[in-house]
C-alpha cells in the first residue's frame, strides 16, 4: 500500500498480491459497495494457486480496476466460496475485509441458498445430505439432470457431500444465490427456476 498524489490530493493506492494481467471480461449480476456477484465461466479457476497464475476470475476482476478484500495479502482476495474449474455460475466476492469476514461466517453457518442445475452420469447416484434439497430431476439418456437447492457454494464440498467425491464427474451450474445482508436478503442470478423439460436425447445420423 502506498500514497500517491494526483492533482495535489493524496490518494491511497492498493497493490494486489496477484498480477493484474487477465485479458478476460467478466459478467457481473450484482455489484454494491461491499461485494459483487460475478458469473464464473466454466473452464476458469476462481482464484490462482500461485502468484504467477493469472487467468482466473479474481485476476479478471482486478483487471477491471476493482478493489477486492485482502487484495494485498491473499491469492484469493475477497473469495467467499469456490466453484470448481469445470463448473459455472454465480460467485460472490467481497470488496472489503469486514464484508469478507461477515459473508464467510454466514456461508459457513448455512444461511445462504444456492440453486443449481447439475448434470450427473446416470451411473452416479447421489445420496441424501442435509445440505441439499432435490427439487426436480429427469433422466436424459446417459445423464441425469437435477435441479437442487443447497446451502453450499463450494462445489467440491457439495460434490463430496452429495455425490461422495469432490472430483465427481458432474457439472454444477449455479444459476441463483440468496445472500443475507445486514439490511435484506439479496437474490442474484440468471433467471427463475423452470421445470426440467421432457425431451428425448438422440444421436443424429451421419
Amino acid at each position: 500500500m502506498k500514497h500517491v498524489r494526483r492533482g495535489g490530493a493524496s490518494l491511497l493506492e492498493k497493490i494486489p498480491l496477484i498480477p493484474v494481467n487477465s485479458q478476460r471480461s467478466v459478467v457481473l449480476w450484482y455489484e454494491g459497495p461491499t461485494f459483487l456477484v460475478a458469473d464464473k465461466p466454466a473452464g476458469l479457476d476462481t482464484f490462482p494457486e500461485e502468484i504467477r497464475q493469472h487467468d482466473t476470475l479474481v485476476n479478471a476482476l482486478l483487471q477491471s480496476n476493482r478493489w477486492l478484500a485482502e487484495m494485498e495479502t491473499s491469492l484469493r482476495p475477497g473469495v467467499i466460496h469456490t466453484l470448481r474449474r469445470q463448473d459455472r455460475g454465480v460467485t460472490v466476492v467481497a470488496k472489503t475485509d469486514e464484508t469478507a469476514e461477515s459473508l464467510r461466517q454466514s456461508h459457513q453457518d448455512g444461511a445462504w441458498r444456492f440453486r443449481y442445475r447439475v448434470q450427473v452420469p446416470e451411473t452416479l447416484v447421489p445420496h441424501a445430505t442435509p445440505s441439499v434439497t432435490v427439487v426436480d430431476s429427469r433422466s436424459y439418456g446417459p445423464v441425469t439432470v437435477y435441479d437442487i437447492d443447497a446451502t453450499l457454494g463450494d462445489t467440491a464440498q457439495l460434490a463430496a457431500d452429495w455425490l461422495g467425491d469432490p472430483e465427481a464427474p458432474a457439472t454444477f451450474y449455479a444459476y441463483e444465490v440468496e445472500v443475507p445482508t445486514p439490511y435484506r436478503r439479496l437474490t442474484a442470478g440468471f433467471g427463475h427456476r423452470i421445470v426440467l423439460p421432457e425431451i428425448d436425447l438422440y444421436t443424429a445420423p451421419t
